[in-house]
């Protein structure tokens, strides 16, 4: 193998008709910074034709004229930045007396930005780093890395045609210009993969972005998992009329959890004396019943003698009442939806105890109003799970670059970690 093959080889360089000489490769310090240079020759061919005039390159009308040694920034090497100092042969032409330039595939015509720089930078936006971090990596401006981001987001194209049999809505925390300031997102409940995300999670203009979707597409949705906003109910029946509507078990037992919290806090501030308890051993009251240790005793705080958290959720419960029925009505109802038993919790949903707390009631009947989407949450294996994930990916996003201004940057950026955007529809400069 030649030495420009090799050459070519290292640098990722395709293009056949950049040569490399020997000793082609030294260090400078360019801005401050030791820097590989890479010296060559663009050897081709006088073009067939002028691109000015369209003359054709007849008894020599296009001849050689000169050259011109341009600067393009490679991917570092071996983690120092790399130059390729390129000499390009001119041509002019007899007819028109205009000048051309010989390019190459290595880079975009009147940049000095090679496209392997382009796809690194691109590739590093798929990783959890921010912006600034890339541009530095890469010797270019971070004003130019998000130039490259807007420049795919423009090209990438949300498909119209398809949709997934089982989808999952959510929402999250977005850039403070969104209005709301909470934007929309939807993925496949199956595979996980992130779709699209939309700015704003209005009704209003979530019916319109839908609604471009074919009628035909949308009925061949089967099922929908939703928390309980009710917006998105009304967006389902709107929009989607063969699906069913599946609450998140998450939120379910997530919206049990709060009544039951809310329960303790009454009962704390009306019991100053079993205050300091109910509220040192909040987590055990919502842990599940079946998985407190009853065996293992220890010192804890509060009392004086040696207890296990079995012993120490009774001692609560003795407090108050209708605290303690509370407390096995959520236990109750978590476990049927854990063991996904779906007579046992319609018959609380039917028919609750009287002696709850107002919170309690409140939370069954909430339940109660969204019966079909809680049993649905049975009937199917769906959940919200892999989106909550992806939830807090995006915040991580937004932590690392510490908060974003454009929407569309931010959007670019979680939509290529998601790896929706792998397949990108890219023009062909890019």
């Amino acid at each position: 193998m030649s030495i420009s093959n090799c050459i070519r080889s290292l640098l990722n360089i395709k293009d056949p008709n950049i040569i490399f000489s020997d000793n082609c490769v030294s260090q400078e310090t360019v801005k401050g910074k030791t820097t590989h240079i890479c010296k060559a020759i663009l050897s081709v061919n006088t073009p067939p034709h002028c691109v000015h005039c369209g003359c054709i390159n007849e008894n020599h009308s296009i001849y050689k004229n000169g050259t011109k040694t341009v600067s393009i920034k490679l991917p570092n090497a071996s983690n120092i930045s790399t130059i390729l100092r390129l000499k390009k042969p001119r041509f002019c032409c007899k007819k028109c007396n205009k000048g051309t330039i010989a390019e190459t595939t290595c880079v975009k015509p009147n940049h000095s930005i090679s496209t392997n720089t382009f796809h690194a930078a691109i590739l590093e936006s798929k990783s959890k780093r921010s912006v600034k971090d890339i541009a530095k990596s890469l010797n270019i401006s971070h004003t130019t890395v998000n130039n490259w981001l807007k420049s795919i987001n423009e090209d990438f194209v949300v498909s119209r045609l398809s949709l997934p049999e089982h989808l999952a809505f959510d929402e999250f925390r977005s850039v403070k210009s969104v209005k709301g300031k909470m934007s929309f997102i939807y993925m496949d409940a199956d595979s996980g993969n992130v779709l699209d995300i939309v700015q704003n999670r209005q009704l209003g203009h979530l019916k319109s972005y839908f609604n471009t979707y074919p009628k035909e597409v949308r009925d061949k949705v089967k099922t929908i998992t939703i928390d309980m906003y009710e917006p998105y109910i009304q967006l389902i029946k709107s929009c989607f009329h063969n699906a069913e509507i599946i609450t998140d078990r998450f939120h379910i037992v997530q919206h049990l959890n709060r009544a039951l919290n809310s329960t303790r806090v009454s009962v704390m501030n009306d019991t100053p004396d079993s205050k300091t308890k109910l509220k040192n051993y909040w987590k055990l009251i919502l842990k599940d019943n079946l998985k407190l240790d009853s065996n293992d005793c220890h010192h804890y705080r509060c009392y004086k003698h040696l207890m296990s958290e079995s012993m120490i959720v009774d001692d609560l419960l003795r407090v108050d009442k209708t605290f303690e029925e509370t407390y096995w009505v959520h236990q109750r109802l978590t476990q049927a939806i854990r063991n996904k038993n779906m007579t046992s919790l319609l018959e609380i949903l039917n028919d609750p105890p009287k002696n709850i707390s107002i919170q309690m009631k409140k939370a069954i009947k909430t339940l109660k109003k969204y019966e079909t989407s809680v049993s649905n949450a049975i009937k199917y294996p769906h959940s919200n799970g892999r989106i909550e994930g992806t939830n807090n990916l995006i915040k991580v996003i937004k932590r690392i670059a510490f908060g974003y201004r454009s929407f569309e940057n931010f959007r670019t950026r979680v939509l290529l970690i998601c790896n929706t955007m792998v397949r990108l529809e890219m023009k062909s400069t890019h």
